[in-house]
């Protein structure tokens, strides 16, 4: 397996001896950003499991989530936002995906259905099923709201910050998807 080695830019290239990056400024931005990402990284696969739905694309946004926020760790405010950051930064990359998929090729069902899964009970498979269904007709932002508060296990507030608008607006986008929710599932049973 060839190995391919990471591109320089021009700037770096030519930029003298004395100003190349330290080893130890390096550790020590890995080590704020291992800090910072680690509380909220399985919040984030959740919430982008939920909006995929399919467990490897949901791993591959992940680590898309991951590099994006490590490239662009200087952009990050405040510490204490780094939860909505990242949530937005997974919001914003799933949404560029799902826009860049109508050029993408097909997927094959009966192929995925012949490869072996570490998949759950059927009974909680149909339960998940059905709540998928259900959020999948939920309004954009209900859905988006529902499931950052129930899966991703965010706060209004972090939920504010990744959706804009009020705080109002938020609990009543949280409040009406449970309702729909409720009455969906309620109505299938």
């Amino acid at each position: 397996m060839t190995e391919t080695l990471p591109r320089i830019s021009e700037e770096t290239r030519h930029r003298p001896m004395l100003e190349q990056p330290n080893h130890t400024d390096h550790a020590e931005r890995q080590a704020r950003f291992c800090a910072l990402v680690e509380p909220h990284i399985e919040a984030v696969g959740r919430f982008v499991h939920a909006l995929t739905r399919n467990r490897e694309e949901a791993r591959d946004i992940t680590g898309d989530v991951l590099l994006i926020a490590f490239e662009r760790l200087d952009d990050l405010k405040s510490e204490q936002a780094s939860a909505s950051w990242l949530f937005s930064i997974a919001r914003n990359t799933f949404y560029q995906r799902k826009r860049r998929s109508k050029f993408w090729g097909f997927f094959d069902e009966k192929a995925a259905h012949e490869n072996p899964t570490e998949a759950p009970q059927p009974d909680v498979s149909a339960d998940v099923a059905l709540l998928h269904k259900a959020l999948s007709r939920l309004p954009e932002a209900q859905r988006e709201a529902v499931t950052l508060f129930e899966i991703a296990g965010l706060s209004l507030e972090e939920i504010l910050a990744v959706q804009g608008g009020t705080l109002s607006g938020v609990k009543s986008r949280v409040t009406r998807g449970r309702e729909a929710l409720k009455k969906m599932m309620t109505d299938k049973v």
